[in-house]
């Protein structure tokens, strides 16, 4: 009696673990079919939904895109033109005068001798015409409301003859075409000859030797851009690395020992020099380039906003006051303040749903952006992958590369073996140019190569990010868009139960996870 009690005890108990066992795997089921059931129905795409979507996602982009300093663009325009010099030309021969008005005539000329039309014609216009003893015989025209000049000009060539216009005297004068060619011969022959004269009277002005320090620029680049100007020619054409006559008085020789240029010629040609070199011979401004190249997960924008005091709220508000942490003051370089009033980065930071291209732009100093990396990577946010800082002179490139080369075997033509390395780096390429206005313009290039190095001859993995924005002073820029798509798999079980074999598959599910990983780049340029 005693032993079927203790049976029918641990039946019941049996048939308890049996049922608390069905029920959770009853409801590990409902949840997988739940799960199956949602990733069926998120599957499933509203055309209406998705477009509004996108249009959402445009505007956010557009509104977070570069931000461009337009305060100073009166001073822009002023430093855009500057006059160094002015040349007075003499005029020895007048040409038409294309800017006169010429009003409509009309003519009727029956066998009217051509001195006669001449005289009615200079009473009708107004001008002063003078006829050549070689100007005789009779015209025929009838011409209705046509220009004065033109009716003029056709006149004479039906006759044979041709005009030259005096326009500062007002005064016409009609000759044969070869009596007319002749005559402008003599005055071309004549203008040469003055030209000849004048250069001869230059000649006899005293000449000065001056030395000119360069302090920024090259020597013989100045030099060939000097003569360039003094000469009227290009520059691409001159070699400076000696002493060469230029057109005029003028003599340069370089000293490249002092990267000066030693200079002779009149007091007139010295002082235009001079205002030029003043003018080239400045000083490049320089930028520091601090960069920041991480690997984001997917949860990293947002939690990069709400550390920086994001509000998604007032971030779409019309308040330049709201839009990113407040700055620097003028001339520090200490860490930055968050006010409270200061906005942050967006939660859609970088572009979704594209290869590459700008994200977005905030006034974050480079130092609390360092600081809030550091401790996201800590968190398992993102993987700082590099933290480069370079200065590069205004307009000249600056390279930075970080990574390894991998050997890489390949059979020779002679059967034998050569190893072939290949770089598997992370290299940014940055090209600043400094605006003028506050602004800077950037080009921008990112290359990142990745190997499995457990493989032989592994195959490389490239991503790559190329950009022009313009960017204020001071601010940081982020680009991105480069997505890598992760998958691991992963099993939920009950306990004991999933462990069992043949029925433990009731009691376990095998999920797959994606997982993104989107490269970042946090470009933060200054002026120094």
């Amino acid at each position: 009696m005693l032993k079927t009690g203790v049976l029918v005890l641990k039946n019941k108990r049996f048939s308890f673990l049996l049922l608390i066992s069905m029920l959770l795997a009853s409801c590990a089921s409902n949840e997988i079919q739940k799960s199956e059931d949602d990733g069926i129905k998120r599957g499933l795409l509203n055309p209406e939904q998705f477009i509004e979507d996108s249009k959402s996602v445009i505007k956010r982009n557009v509104r977070l895109g570069p931000d461009v300093d337009l305060t100073k663009q009166e001073l822009l325009k002023a430093r855009k033109r500057v006059r160094i010099n002015e040349e007075m030309s003499l005029n020895y021969i007048t040409h038409n005068d294309e800017s006169k008005e010429y009003f409509p005539i009309s003519i009727n000329f029956d066998n009217v001798g051509i001195r006669d039309g001449m005289r009615m014609l200079a009473e009708v216009t107004g001008t002063n015409i003078l006829l050549g003893d070689e100007v005789d015989g009779v015209i025929s025209a009838q011409l209705e409301e046509v220009p004065w000049d033109v009716a003029l000009e056709a006149i004479l060539k039906v006759k044979g003859l041709a005009h030259h216009v005096n326009t500062s005297s007002n005064i016409t004068r009609i000759h044969s075409q070869e009596a007319l060619v002749a005559q402008e011969d003599f005055d071309t022959k004549r203008l040469e000859d003055l030209k000849k004269s004048i250069d001869a009277q230059r000649a006899v002005k005293p000449k000065y030797t001056e030395i000119y320090k360069l302090y920024y620029s090259d020597a013989g680049t100045v030099s060939s851009q000097i003569q360039s100007v003094l000469s009227g020619q290009s520059s691409g054409s001159r070699t400076a690395s000696s002493s060469v006559q230029a057109t005029g008085s003028q003599g340069i020789t370089i000293d490249k020992r002092t990267n000066s240029l030693i200079v002779k010629g009149t007091k007139t040609e010295l002082d235009l020099i001079s205002r030029l070199i003043a003018q080239i011979d400045i000083r490049t401004p320089q930028i520091l380039i601090e960069a920041f190249i991480v690997e984001a997960t997917d949860d990293f924008k947002k939690e990069l906003g709400s550390r920086l005091g994001y509000d998604n709220a007032d971030l779409w508000e019309n308040d330049s006051n709201k839009f990113g942490v407040s700055g620097l003051a003028t001339g520090t370089a200490g860490a930055q303040s968050l006010g409270a009033t200061a906005g942050a980065i967006a939660e859609n930071l970088v572009v979704a749903g594209v290869t590459g291209g700008i994200g977005g732009l905030f006034t974050a100093g480079a130092n609390t952006l360092k600081i809030e990396l550091n401790a996201m990577e800590l968190d398992g946010f993102t993987k700082i992958l590099s933290n480069p800082r370079v200065y590069v002179l205004n307009n000249e490139e600056a390279i930075i590369k970080q990574g390894w080369e991998i050997p890489y075997k390949t059979e020779s033509e002679s059967g034998g073996t050569d190893i072939e390395f290949k770089d598997a780096m992370l290299i940014l390429t940055v090209t600043p140019s400094i605006v003028g206005d506050g602004n800077i313009r950037l080009s921008i290039k990112v290359e990142k190569k990745d190997a499995d190095e457990t493989a032989t001859n592994p195959p490389l993995q490239s991503e790559e990010i190329t950009t022009k924005l313009m960017v204020k002073d001071g601010t940081v820029v982020v680009i991105g868009g480069v997505k890598k798509q992760k998958t691991t798999d992963s099993t939920d079980k009950v306990p004991f139960f999933g462990d069992l074999p043949i029925i433990g598959n009731l009691f376990r599910h095998k999920k797959d996870t994606d997982k993104f990983e989107e490269l970042l780049v946090f470009i933060a340029p200054r002026i120094i």
